[in-house]
């Protein structure tokens, strides 16, 4: 490796012990400059980090930057970059990309740069970066050793037990004889997370469970960010309930009161597993013995701050299927953004085999294409469609224009059975969901108090309850002193179906 006069000068800067971090990000990253939490950050002594963050407060950009300049300054140094989902594991790959394309300071210490089967740096120095998701249990993450491992977005895993698979994998010495670094960073908008706060609390001076020889904790607000107008923060707050800027702006650990889904209950419906097998599906070279072609029949599509957005399995022939959706026009996460779920109830616990949180865009046609392709895909026997309040005039609109047939479901009338099917769904844990931050947040927060104030998002968990409505029964004689069924509407008129149901 060839270093020129200044690289001579700035590297041996950087390390931690001459507090260079400033010199080398501005030199080598386009003349990024660390905000103060961020330079403490990245110089923290103690080899567990929790990084409480509100929204743009630069949690991502940090930690591309601070690995980025270890491996560039520390020879045979390893990186991971990991999160529960691949698209946030990835994030710090473009940002680094973005530094490194066409910067003369930086493109001569990289010997190479793999985008499969995950992305993958390779430094002049012999150290290497990679980004890729660690799965249920970190089960993606084994058999490798590190010296350094990001977790970004970790309040997404609600049991915690990647975080100890994580860890066994800092160990052991570099191929120079000196010790790898060990240092674990969680990183994070704030969740219900049990562990995640237990993490936190040890780190924070004056605690009675701190232990600031190993922890060091960071909760840094959006306002932290001096980098932003107030115009800019305005306009982000206006966006949320207040609940939601304490949370995601604030980065205070949510209270979300008396829900009507206890979060250990959320958790234990939520099977991260479904993920991975959909995960495996499409990029079966994740396992590091995996190989062959991706799957048909398998969708995710991920947003970097919102989550899983489309989650899709293939039509199994023994499967016994049932649908339901709450329309509307908006965007995630606002409270009229469209959910469509797709249960296969052959089996206890039902299983989530397709979600589509719906960018509306101002129409509701995306919504309603998304729910005639499930619907074709999965052949239904049960379609529930919320057709009350702005979504009157929606069986029309989908059998005029689509020729979709659903079975229409008044919520003026049926809502309380629903929710409350919901709520024994998920107290026994019979139904199952994969990992996605709108199932998880909506839930959590769901009272019938929020339900009645105005933004406050619920489309999901509606949803979810026309879905727990729709397992009770199935198409047979029921008596008559049974809950209300559901209307059917056919193609020339609108009428009651004839046929009956029955509880499951």
């Amino acid at each position: 490796m060839i270093l020129t006069d200044i690289d001579r000068k700035v590297l041996p800067a950087a390390l931690r012990a001459n507090g260079g971090f400033h010199h080398a990000t501005e030199w080598y990253l386009r003349g990024w400059t660390p905000i103060p939490y961020q330079y403490a950050w990245h110089n923290a002594a103690q080899m567990n980090t929790t990084f409480l963050a509100g929204i743009a407060s630069g949690k991502t950009n940090v930690e591309a930057a601070s690995i980025a300049i270890d491996c560039i300054s520390i020879p045979y140094f390893r990186a991971l970059s990991t999160s529960v989902t691949a698209k946030q594991a990835e994030l710090p790959f473009d940002m680094f990309m973005a530094w490194y394309d066409g910067n003369d300071h930086l493109e001569h210490l990289i010997l190479d740069i793999k985008l499969r089967p995950w992305p993958l740096i390779k430094f002049q120095n012999f150290s290497e970066w990679e980004f890729r998701t660690c799965g249920m249990d970190a089960r993606f993450i084994r058999g490798s050793e590190y010296d350094r491992i990001a977790y970004d977005e970790c309040g997404l895993d609600f049991v915690g037990e990647s975080v100890k698979t994580l860890r066994g994998r800092l160990r052991g010495t570099r191929p120079d004889n000196t010790k790898r670094m060990a240092r674990l960073d969680t990183l994070t908008s704030p969740t219900a997370a049990p562990w995640l706060e237990t993490r936190f609390w040890r780190g924070v001076k004056g605690h009675d469970t701190a232990d600031l020889v190993k922890y060091l904790s960071f909760k840094v607000k959006t306002r932290d960010n001096v980098m932003l107008t107030e115009d800019q923060i305005a306009l982000m707050e206006a966006e949320y309930t207040d609940l939601d800027i304490d949370v995601e702006m604030n980065a205070e650990f949510p209270d979300y009161g008396m829900s009507m889904f206890p979060k250990r209950h959320i958790s234990a419906c939520t099977d991260q597993g479904l993920n991975d097998i959909v995960m495996l599906a499409l990029n079966p070279r994740l396992l590091d013995d995996g190989g062959g072609h991706p799957k048909k029949g398998y969708v995710m599509e991920e947003h970097p701050r919102h989550g899983l957005m489309k989650f899709e399995m293939p039509r199994e022939p023994k499967g016994v299927y049932i649908m339901a959706g709450d329309p509307g026009i908006d965007d995630p996460p606002k409270r009229n953004a469209g959910a469509i779920g797709v249960l296969d109830i052959s089996k206890k616990p039902a299983k989530m085999v397709y979600f589509d949180w719906v960018s509306g865009r101002g129409s509701y046609m995306p919504f309603l294409d998304s729910f005639r392709y499930a619907m074709s895909k999965y052949t239904p026997s049960i379609k529930l469609l919320d057709t009350t309040g702005p979504q009157k005039a929606m069986q029309e609109l989908a059998f005029e224009n689509l020729g979709i047939e659903t079975d229409a479901m008044n919520f003026t009338r049926d809502k309380d059975a629903a929710l409350n099917s919901l709520s024994l769904a998920v107290s026994n844990h019979e139904i199952s969901w994969p990992l996605a931050k709108g199932i998880q947040r909506q839930m959590s927060t769901y009272t019938r108090e929020n339900d009645r104030k105005s933004g406050f998002p619920q489309d999901i968990t509606m949803m979810l309850a026309m879905l727990a409505f729709g397992m009770r029964y199935s198409p047979q004689e029921v008596e008559d002193d049974k809950p209300p069924r559901p209307r059917r509407y056919s193609r020339k008129r609108r009428t009651r179906h004839t046929r009956r149901v029955k509880r499951a």
